[in-house]
């Protein structure tokens, strides 16, 4: 998807949203482009599918559900703020430096993060359920 390309200075209020239908647009613009450019996306959509099809075998509770839901939320968050912000340095700051190293690297721990409390939830809430099944 290709981004019409504003002048750089005083932002004009055509760049501004006029309403949260025309926000809402605009987010739903920005998840198809990173859907369609970052792979990182279409891995994670792959394994929350698994994570929710084996909580529903495994008969979870909804709040097991919704918790691993609002985990997924978060890791899906942060990757879109660590694909815009990788996507502005490599732009704006194509040079390499320590600093653009150092936000890069912060960006994807948070990323990190909240995956690893996806994983760790998943496997408080599967594991019991898996080993009553299979003992």
């Amino acid at each position: 998807m290709q981004y019409t390309v504003y002048n750089v200075g005083k932002r004009s209020d055509s760049m501004k949203n006029k309403n949260i239908f025309q926000s809402a647009r605009c987010a739903f613009q920005g998840m198809k482009a990173a859907w369609n450019e970052e792979r990182n996306f279409k891995e994670y959509t792959v394994i929350a599918a698994f994570f929710l099809v084996a909580n529903l075998l495994m008969h979870s509770s909804a709040a097991e559900i919704l918790i691993g839901f609002s985990l997924v939320c978060g890791a899906f968050s942060a990757e879109y703020l660590n694909t815009a912000l990788e996507r502005l340095l490599d732009t704006k700051f194509p040079e390499i430096s320590a600093d653009n190293k150092f936000i890069k690297d912060t960006a994807a721990a948070a990323v990190l993060i909240i995956s690893a409390a996806f994983f760790i939830s998943q496997g408080v809430i599967l594991i019991p359920k898996l080993a009553e099944v299979l003992i």
